[in-house]
C-alpha cells in the first residue's frame, strides 16, 4: 500500500469512529455533524471504489444514510441507505438497506421511488434465503401504494398490487409477521380501508371494518408496534367509511400512544408524522378544536417536514380556519404559500382542505381578491371533484351563512350525506349535517324540526356540531337566553368565530357589542 492510500485508509479509520461519536446526539450534534460531514462523504468516495475497502465502505455509507436522515438530509440519506446496499455482500444486509431507503423515500413523498426499492428489498431477501422477510415487503408494497397513493406520479394499478398480495401469500408460510403484513394489505387493497386513490372504497363496510380488525390482530400478536400501528391506520379508515367519528378520533389517538414508546428511525418518524396528521384530522371531525390545533402544533414542528412546510402547517391551518382565528391561519398561510411555490407547486389533493380555509378567511373578512387568489391554487392541487361535497360544502356554507345567504347555503348542502357519503364521512360529517340544519332554519324550510332531530341524533357527542344544531333551534324558537348558553359552549369549545356570531343573533345591547366583535374579527387587517 502506498502512502497516499495508507493516509486515505487511516482517515477513513477515522470517519468510522466519528460517525460513531455521532450517534450519541447531544444539543452540538448539528454543528459536529456538519464540520466532518465533507470528511466522511470524501472517505466513502474513497472507499467505495475499492474492493479492498468494501466492508468499510458499507459501514461508512450506512453510517451516513443514518446520519443525514437525523440532519433530515432525506434525499441524501435515501442515497446513501441504496448506496450501502449496492456495496452489502450479505443479501440479508442489502435487503436492510433497501428497506430503510424505501422509507426514506417515504418519508420524502416519493412513492415511486419507495415502491422500487421495496421491490428491491424483497429480491434482496429472496437472495439471502428469506422467503418470509420477502413476503413482508412485497405485502408492504401492497399496502403503500393504498397508503400513500398521494405520494405517487404513477399509481399502482389495483390488478399489480393484488398481485403482489398474491406472491407474498406464496411465500409467507407460516410466520406470523408476514401473515399480519398481508392481512393489512389485504384489508388496504381489497376492501380499501384507507379510502385510497384507486376508485370509491368497498360498499361492504362491516367487511371492510372485520378485514381491519384482524390486521390489527395479527398485528398485535407479534409485538411489533409499528406493524400495529399501520394496521390501527387502516382501522381508523374503517371507522371513517363506518361514520364511526368518536371511534377513528379514539384510533388514532391509540397511534400516538404506541409510537411515543419507540426510538427515532425513518421508520417511526415516517410512523409518527402520518399519525400526527390523522390524530388532527380525526380531532376535527369529533369536534375537539384544542385537541386539533395541540396535535397539528406538533406536526407542523416535526424535524422530517422542515424542508415541506406547506405539508407541515396543512392541519394546522384547517384547524385554525374551522376555530375562526383568521390571525394564526392568514399568518401562516403565506408561508404555505411561499414553501409550496418553492417545491414546484405540487398537486396534492391532501393539502386541499387547509387552502380552502384560507379561502373562506379571506371571504368572511371580504377580501375577495385574496379569496379568489386562494380558490386559484385550490384548483391548482388537483382536488378530486367530490370534494365539492367534503370540505368545500363546508367552509362555503359558513361563509354564505354569514352573510346572510341561507337559501344558498342550503342550496349548497342539499345532497343528503348517504349521497355524497364518500366526501362526508371522514371529518366533514357532522359539520355539513349541522351547518344544514342551521341553513334550513335560517331559510324557513318547512321541516326544520325534523331536521334539527335528525341533526342531533348524527352530532351527538360532538361539542361544536351539538353547539350549532342547539343554535339553530334556539333561532327557530326565538329563545334568547338559549343563545347566550349555546355562545358559551362555542367560547369554552375554543371556536371563536362561531362564539361571535351567535352572540351577534341575541337580542340586547350585548348582542349589539358582540355582534361589533364580530365585525372587526373578520375586517380587513384584523
Amino acid at each position: 500500500m502506498g502512502e497516499l492510500d495508507s493516509t486515505r485508509a487511516r482517515h477513513v479509520h477515522w470517519c468510522l469512529d466519528s460517525a460513531a461519536d455521532l450517534s450519541d446526539v447531544r444539543a452540538d450534534w448539528r454543528a459536529r455533524f456538519d464540520k466532518v460531514a465533507d470528511d466522511l462523504r470524501a472517505a466513502l468516495g474513497w472507499a467505495a471504489d475499492r474492493l479492498d475497502r468494501r466492508p468499510d465502505a458499507y459501514r461508512l455509507a450506512r453510517r451516513l444514510a443514518e446520519l443525514t436522515f437525523t440532519r433530515n438530509l432525506l434525499g441524501e440519506s435515501q442515497q446513501r441507505f441504496a448506496q450501502a446496499a449496492g456495496l452489502a455482500d450479505d443479501p440479508a444486509e442489502a435487503a436492510a438497506m433497501l428497506r430503510h431507503a424505501a422509507t426514506v423515500a417515504g418519508c420524502a413523498m416519493r412513492g415511486d421511488e419507495m415502491h422500487r426499492y421495496r421491490l428491491a428489498a424483497a429480491d434482496a431477501a429472496r437472495r439471502a434465503g428469506d422467503p418470509a422477510e420477502a413476503a413482508r415487503e412485497l405485502a408492504t408494497a401492497a399496502t403503500d401504494s393504498y397508503r400513500y397513493s398521494g405520494s405517487f406520479a404513477t399509481m399502482i394499478p389495483q390488478a399489480q398490487a393484488l398481485a403482489l398480495i398474491d406472491q407474498a401469500r406464496e411465500s409467507a408460510g407460516d410466520d406470523a409477521a408476514a401473515q399480519a403484513a398481508i392481512a393489512l394489505a389485504e384489508a388496504a387493497v381489497v376492501h380499501d380501508a384507507f379510502g385510497g386513490g384507486h376508485g370509491s372504497p368497498t360498499n361492504d363496510v362491516p367487511q371492510t371494518l372485520a378485514s381491519a380488525e384482524r390486521a390489527v390482530e395479527l398485528a398485535r400478536r407479534t409485538g411489533n408496534l409499528l406493524a400495529e400501528s399501520a394496521a390501527l391506520d387502516a382501522l381508523l379508515g374503517a371507522q371513517c367509511w363506518a361514520g364511526q367519528t368518536f371511534g377513528s378520533a379514539a384510533t388514532a389517538r391509540r397511534r400516538i400512544e404506541l409510537l411515543s414508546t419507540l426510538p427515532v428511525t425513518p421508520a417511526t418518524a415516517r410512523e409518527l408524522v402520518d399519525a400526527l396528521g390523522e390524530v388532527a384530522e380525526a380531532s376535527l371531525g369529533a369536534g375537539d378544536l384544542p385537541g386539533a390545533q395541540r396535535w397539528a402544533r406538533q406536526l407542523a414542528d416535526h424535524p422530517l417536514l422542515a424542508e415541506v412546510r406547506h405539508r407541515a402547517i396543512s392541519w394546522r391551518m384547517t384547524a385554525g380556519a374551522l376555530a375562526g382565528d383568521p390571525g394564526d391561519t392568514l399568518g401562516l398561510s403565506e408561508l404555505f404559500r411561499e414553501s409550496w411555490q418553492r417545491a414546484g407547486r405540487p398537486a396534492k389533493p391532501a393539502l386541499g382542505a387547509a387552502v380552502a380555509g384560507v379561502a373562506m378567511i379571506h371571504g368572511l373578512r371580504g377580501d375577495q381578491n385574496a379569496r379568489r387568489a386562494w380558490l386559484s391554487i385550490l384548483g391548482q392541487l388537483g382536488a378530486p371533484a367530490g370534494h365539492t361535497y367534503g370540505y368545500r360544502a363546508v367552509f362555503d356554507a359558513i361563509e354564505l351563512l354569514h352573510f346572510g345567504r341561507p337559501d344558498e347555503a342550503l342550496q349548497r348542502l342539499e345532497p343528503e350525506p348517504a349521497e355524497v357519503w364518500r366526501w362526508v364521512t371522514w371529518i366533514w360529517l357532522h359539520w355539513y349535517v349541522a351547518l344544514k340544519a342551521e341553513a334550513a332554519v335560517l331559510a324557513g324550510s318547512t321541516d326544520t324540526a325534523e331536521r334539527i332531530a335528525a341533526a342531533r341524533a348524527v352530532v351527538a357527542g360532538n361539542t361544536v356540531a351539538e353547539a350549532i344544531v342547539d343554535r339553530a333551534e334556539a333561532l327557530l324558537r326565538g329563545d334568547a337566553t338559549k343563545l347566550i348558553a349555546t355562545a358559551e359552549v362555542f367560547e369554552t369549545a375554543g371556536s371563536r368565530y362561531q362564539w361571535a356570531r351567535t352572540m351577534a343573533f341575541a337580542d340586547g345591547d350585548q348582542a349589539a357589542m358582540t355582534a361589533l366583535g364580530l365585525a372587526a374579527m373578520t375586517a380587513r387587517g384584523a
